[in-house]
């Protein structure tokens, strides 16, 4: 198995790609964190949001289904045949 590489993560903003640990002091690395952690956060949320979507479909469908075979007359017995 290769071994990876310690990459320093980088950060592009306006066009200009930086080095977080080489380029950003202190405080500009807590604030690029920050920002990546928003970013997973979003991420996060959109696959959510996905996965929640197609759950609500599912069970509105459900309720459909359900009002619709409550609100059907309930079938005659076949051997009555005065109804």
């Amino acid at each position: 198995m290769a071994k990876k590489e310690n990459q320093s993560p980088k950060c592009t903003l306006n066009d200009k790609e930086y080095d977080v640990n080489e380029d950003f002091n202190d405080e500009q690395k807590k604030m690029y964190l920050h920002l990546k952690n928003i970013d997973d956060k979003i991420n996060s949320n959109l696959f959510m949001q996905e996965q929640l979507g197609v759950n609500r479909n599912a069970f509105s469908n459900l309720l459909i289904e359900s009002i619709a075979e409550s609100e059907d007359p309930s079938p005659q017995d076949p051997g009555d045949e005065n109804n």
